[in-house]
């Protein structure tokens, strides 16, 4: 017999024996998994407003519609520019006067017009209607 056979037929009859012991020692592994997250968060104050132009020229009165998009009730009021502020009008009352609450996923139309004083000289023009939103309270 070679060496090698000597030393391993020896280590055999030693654990035989009890004379040796082995250890074996198994390594955990870790195993991870993931779950993808997501949400679509309704911001709190979103609207929409519709048309987005009015030519008075096809007369009146013009229906504007404010469609709450949003989370929260909405208090909207609104600003006019341009020269014929003083003649605009929302549901018959000076625009200046206008306030709507809006309730979530509700919507409101509003009659807009335009009377335009016998004293205006000008010969045209243009102007802007800008709504804006707060929580209504």
């Amino acid at each position: 017999m070679n060496k090698v056979a000597i030393i391993v037929f020896s280590l055999i009859l030693a654990a035989a024996a009890g004379l040796v012991s082995y250890n074996y020692t198994a390594a955990a592994q870790s195993v991870s998994e993931e779950v993808s997250l997501g949400a679509d968060i309704l911001p709190a104050i979103e609207f929409t407003v519709e048309p987005g132009s009015i030519d008075f020229e096809t007369g009146g009165p013009h229906t504007v519609t404010i469609t709450n998009n949003g989370a929260w009730n909405l208090s909207v009021a609104c600003c006019v520019t341009g020269p014929y502020a003083e003649g605009l009008k929302l549901n018959g009352e000076p625009w200046d006067l206008f306030n709507a609450t809006i309730e979530r996923d509700g919507y409101r139309e509003i009659d807009v017009t335009l009377a335009v004083p016998e004293s205006y000289n000008g010969v045209g023009g243009s102007g802007t209607i800008i709504f804006w939103a707060a929580e209504a309270r």
